[in-house]
């Protein structure tokens, strides 16, 4: 396991009105496609997902190797990746999202030193929309509150 000096943004892509805890579907869908359990007996190949309301559920531990963004080895533990429920193309995340991100997002960055510079959205290592062009990167860094910055 590596020690993690990234968190990256993800989508699921399902909009809220048709699945606003998608944890369950998401985890079984990943099972399908890729078949790696994580050592808390998960297949969804995130660290974290936030589902409409709120909820945050953890699925991989930080540093343990992900199945969300293999591009610049983002997969090897080095990065904590979180998904949020619901798809920012359409629709915006619910406040009660962004106000479990930001706790996640305070808590995260302390306890493993990530700097605001080093969150990152899934778009910037590979070719796709994730997370949405509702979620904005700065706004994002912002939540992380009094966290370390690099400038």
């Amino acid at each position: 396991m590596n020690i993690p000096s990234n968190i990256m943004i993800h989508h699921s892509a399902v909009m809220h009105a048709k699945n606003p805890d998608q944890f369950l579907a998401n985890n079984s869908y990943h099972k399908n496609k890729w078949n790696f359990k994580s050592s808390l007996g998960f297949f969804l190949g995130y660290n974290y997902e936030i589902s409409a309301l709120g909820r945050i559920r953890q699925a991989r531990v930080e540093g343990e190797t992900t199945a969300a963004c293999y591009q610049k080895s983002m997969n090897d533990g080095r990065c904590i990746h979180i998904c949020l429920d619901g798809n920012f193309e359409i629709e915006k995340p619910t406040d009660d999202q962004v106000d479990s991100l930001r706790f996640l997002l305070m808590g995260l960055m302390c306890n493993f030193s990530i700097v605001r510079e080093n969150i990152f959205f899934h778009k910037q290592f590979a070719n796709t929309a994730c997370p949405g062009k509702n979620l904005k990167l700065d706004f994002i860094r912002s939540l992380g509150g009094l966290a370390r910055s690099t400038s």
